[in-house]
């Protein structure tokens, strides 16, 4: 692998990948936070005792079902951050964009720009106005559904044949799917 192309990679890993960045710092400043409070209220408990009776008799004049609610919301609140926090950690951070490297050159290409070179084919392909072709482009597949106007059919295999070609000439692999409406529209 030559420097150019571990470069192409790291680049283009970089524009295909969520950061974490935000969740990081979002996780370092209540850890940082947390642990501050923790520490003035270890030490402000430790050295004045008047904190410490003032503290007991603030929890001792609650009723029991707040003395109960209070911690209860507390670890419900700290449990749905961990979830939360857990889940931009392991979910994949892809965003919708493809690459594609070369020998000279990396290409970096999102995914509407792919669909709306598909939905544009298709609708050049079949004789269907721009308009009726809606196309979702997903990690493996391409999902076309054309709206047909009413009376005039349209011809799948050619569709089909539309987003192959399309797929093929820049390069991206997909399986489509192509699908047209029972019910058209009035043109």
């Amino acid at each position: 692998m030559t420097n150019e192309q571990a470069t192409y990679r790291r680049v283009l890993r970089r524009e295909t990948h969520a950061p974490r960045t935000i969740p990081a710092a979002v996780v370092a400043s209540i850890g940082v936070a947390l642990l501050l409070a923790a520490l003035v209220g270890g030490v402000w408990w430790l050295v004045d005792e008047a904190f410490r009776e003032a503290l007991a008799r603030w929890f001792g004049a609650l009723d029991a079902s707040a003395q109960l609610a209070i911690p209860v919301g507390v670890g419900v609140a700290l449990v749905v951050c961990a979830i939360v926090l857990l889940a931009l950690a392991l979910l994949p951070g892809r965003r919708a964009r493809r690459s594609r490297t070369t020998e000279r050159s990396a290409l970096l290409v999102d995914d509407g720009v792919i669909a709306d070179s598909v939905a544009e084919a298709v609708a050049r392909r079949t004789g269907v106005d721009r308009g009726r072709v809606a196309v979702t482009v997903g990690r493996r597949t391409v999902a076309v559904r054309i709206t047909p106007t009413s009376g005039r059919p349209v011809d799948v295999a050619a569709a089909d044949s539309a987003v192959n070609d399309v797929l093929a000439g820049i390069g991206f692999a997909a399986a489509p799917r192509v699908s047209v409406e029972t019910d058209g529209v009035i043109a």
